[in-house]
């Protein structure tokens, strides 16, 4: 997915592994600068799902690259993701569980 200018977007080039999940920052500085008529999440090259993830859980790039690099909706990932992960690293990222699942349910996928 490219801008509509052409250019790589944010998610290209993390899918790439030419930019840090970190870099998103300036991606959004610039997307500030000049939105170009473009929603943030289209300027990032992300959909309105995943970057509604994002919001909720910075650290859920992965899941999102995952996602599309495995063909899979984002939904399914992310459940797996929390299915897979040890009882242990839930308990001591309980506040992230939480925003997930939470994203899950808003989305429909568990009740």
């Amino acid at each position: 997915m490219s801008s509509k200018d052409g250019k790589q977007t944010f998610i290209d080039l993390y899918l790439n592994r030419r930019v840090l999940a970190e870099d998103i920052d300036d991606y959004i500085d610039a997307w500030h600068a000049d939105p170009k008529g473009q929603e943030i999440y289209e300027f990032l090259g992300m959909s309105e799902q995943e970057y509604s993830l994002w919001l909720r859980d910075p650290d859920a790039l992965p899941h999102i690259a995952r996602a599309r690099k495995e063909r899979k909706p984002l939904a399914a990932v992310i459940s797996s993701a929390l299915n897979e992960m040890p009882i242990a690293a839930r308990s001591s990222d309980a506040i992230k569980v939480q925003r997930l699942k939470h994203w899950l349910e808003e989305h429909g996928k568990i009740d």
